[in-house]
C-alpha cells in the first residue's frame, strides 16, 4: 500500500453496509489513510465504530470536520470549539468575509471552495492571505456540475495555487463508494487541469500527511505551541 491518503470522504455512519464497500474500495485503490468528515453532533460510539470499519480494513483514520459558517464571527466560535476536537479542520468558504478569514487564521488547516458556487472563487487575494492548504474536492466538483463549468474553475484554482505556490490537496470529496477514485486517479485529472506531474502526487501524499503529522504533533501531550514542548527528564 502506497502512502497516500483522500482527506474528505464523508461516509454515511447510519449505513453501515455503505461504509464498509467504501473502506474496502479505498483499500483496494491504495490509500493507506483517509480523513473521515463526520458531523459535530455524531456520537462518540457512533464515531469509534465507522473508524473500526475502515481501520480493520488496514487504513489509518483521520477525524476532520467541515465548518460552513456564514460570518466571521460564527467561524471564529466553531474554530475554538472544535480545534482540539478535530485532526483537521476544514472550511467550506461560502462568502468573501469567511474566505478572507478562514485563509488567514493559521488554526484552518484547509479551506475549500464549492465547485458549483459562481460567485466565489480562489483567487489572488486569497492565495496572498493562505496560511494552510486550498483542497480541490476534484471528484465531487466534476461529477456535480451541471453545466461543465466546474472544469473551468478548478483549472482556474489549480493556475492561482501554481502561481502562488501555496498547498494543495486533491481529495475526492466522496459520498458514497461509486466516487472513490484511485490517487493515480485524481493525479491524472489535476494533471489535465494544469497540476504539474509531481505536485498533483504530492497533493494525494506529501502534503495531506504533512497537514496530519503537524496536527497530531500539536495534539500531543508534551506540545505547548510552535517550537515549544514538555520534554521530560529521564530517569538515570
Amino acid at each position: 500500500m502506497g502512502n497516500y491518503l483522500d482527506l474528505h470522504v464523508i461516509p454515511r455512519p447510519e449505513d453501515s453496509q455503505s461504509c464498509e464497500r467504501m473502506a474496502d474500495l479505498l483499500s483496494e485503490v491504495h490509500y493507506r489513510a483517509v480523513g473521515l468528515t463526520v458531523a459535530t453532533g455524531l456520537l462518540n460510539e457512533r464515531i469509534r465504530v465507522l473508524r473500526r470499519i475502515f481501520e480493520d480494513r488496514g487504513l489509518d483514520t483521520v477525524l476532520r470536520v467541515d465548518l460552513k459558517p456564514s460570518s466571521r464571527a460564527e467561524l471564529l466560535r466553531l474554530v475554538r470549539r472544535f480545534r482540539n476536537l478535530y485532526d483537521i479542520i476544514a472550511v467550506g468558504c461560502l462568502n468573501q468575509q469567511v474566505a478572507t478569514v478562514s485563509c488567514r487564521d493559521s488554526r484552518v488547516d484547509i479551506v475549500f471552495f464549492h465547485g458549483t458556487s459562481r460567485n466565489l472563487r480562489f483567487s489572488h487575494t486569497f492565495a496572498r492571505l493562505l496560511r494552510g492548504a486550498i483542497e480541490l474536492n476534484i471528484v465531487s466538483d466534476l461529477i456535480n456540475s451541471d453545466d461543465g463549468s466546474a472544469f473551468a474553475r478548478l483549472r482556474r484554482a489549480i493556475s492561482v495555487a501554481r502561481e502562488h505556490r501555496v498547498k494543495v490537496v486533491l481529495s475526492s470529496g466522496a459520498r458514497s463508494f461509486e466516487m472513490v477514485r484511485s490517487p493515480f486517479q485524481m493525479s491524472s485529472l489535476a494533471i489535465t487541469l494544469g497540476l504539474n506531474p509531481e505536485d498533483s502526487i504530492r497533493a494525494v501524499s506529501s502534503t495531506p500527511w504533512s497537514i496530519v503529522a503537524a496536527n497530531r504533533m500539536k495534539r500531543a501531550s508534551e506540545y505547548v505551541e510552535e517550537g515549544v514542548k514538555i520534554v521530560v527528564p529521564s530517569r538515570r
